[in-house]
């Protein structure tokens, strides 16, 4: 019996590459005999409804996300807790959450992972009554995202990033924040606070060196304030996972964290602005499968 896959396709990510990418998708299905559907997205959480509605009709072996990070967010949202696994065709700028599974950026290789139907289970991270996947953050990269976000009629892509991360440098105000992690509470300051689950995030830094998607446990990285010098050191830093070691970088790994602030400070989940503070995250008992 041949494979059956929904392709749920982003037709924005990536500056239109899923688009362009949708033959070379349908003709490597018509050669493996892969049974196959695409769905586009319309609207933001779209991808979300699409992949529920999906897996809730179990007429299909896999459900693909065919995008950036974001997408892949909408579509795991979907089937957190489901029997149908998450396929990931990373298409998108940062594609961090390929990353953490190690699915390759090129095409045909991100497809044959999918063919080869091996799964495993990952670790989702709950707040609320939704769940993201990889990494999430409050203080300075969230303020990023956020720019980021307003930034896009103008610019996008990896200058975009750059671009509001250069000007956050003058402009950001550290934030204080009340941390309970586990049920111990801790106040301080903070440059910024990373909760998770994965390793890489804001395309390509990797925060999470130590990190495992699916060991059970949230982990936390604290950067207290450091002089405005010091990001230029800092920064390369992050990108090779070198950070872990500096004096103003704390870790914790959790199965919760509750985060509190005098503002309503934004949250950043998977290259997306998802929430405000308050807020609280835990290890969720809806895992998702994945192929790798």
């Amino acid at each position: 019996m041949s494979m059956k896959l929904l392709f749920i396709v982003n037709p924005i990510a990536g500056n239109g590459s899923t688009l362009r990418a949708l033959p070379s998708i349908e003709e490597y299905c018509r050669q493996s005999n892969i049974e196959y559907s695409i769905l586009k997205t319309e609207y933001k959480g779209h991808a979300t409804q699409l992949a529920n509605e999906a897996a809730a009709s179990l007429n299909f072996d896999g459900i693909v996300a065919v995008g950036g990070d974001g997408t892949v967010m909408e579509v795991a949202n979907g089937l957190a807790g489901s029997p149908i696994p998450l396929g990931i065709l990373p298409l998108g700028t940062g594609n961090d959450m390929a990353k953490a599974l190690s699915i390759p950026i090129d095409l045909n290789k991100a497809l044959s992972i999918i063919i080869n139907g091996r799964t495993k289970s990952i670790d989702t991270v709950s707040y609320g009554s939704k769940h993201f996947f990889n990494v999430a953050s409050v203080g300075f990269d969230a303020e990023i995202v956020r720019d980021i976000i307003k930034m896009k009629r103008w610019v996008s892509g990896k200058a975009a990033y750059y671009i509001s991360a250069l000007l956050k440098i003058f402009t950001y105000k550290d934030k204080y924040v009340y941390l309970e992690i586990d049920g111990n509470k801790y106040e301080t300051y903070i440059l910024l606070l990373a909760i998770a689950n994965g390793t890489h995030y804001g395309g390509g830094m990797c925060v999470n060196p130590n990190g495992s998607i699916n060991d059970g446990y949230i982990d936390i990285i604290l950067v207290k304030p450091v002089p405005r010098y010091q990001f230029l050191y800092l920064f390369p830093k992050f990108i090779k996972g070198q950070h872990l070691d500096l004096p103003y970088v704390t870790t914790f790994r959790c199965k919760s964290i509750g985060i509190s602030s005098n503002d309503n400070l934004p949250v950043n989940g998977d290259g997306d602005i998802i929430t405000t503070t308050p807020v609280q995250f835990s290890i969720s008992d809806k895992p998702i499968l994945v192929y790798y």
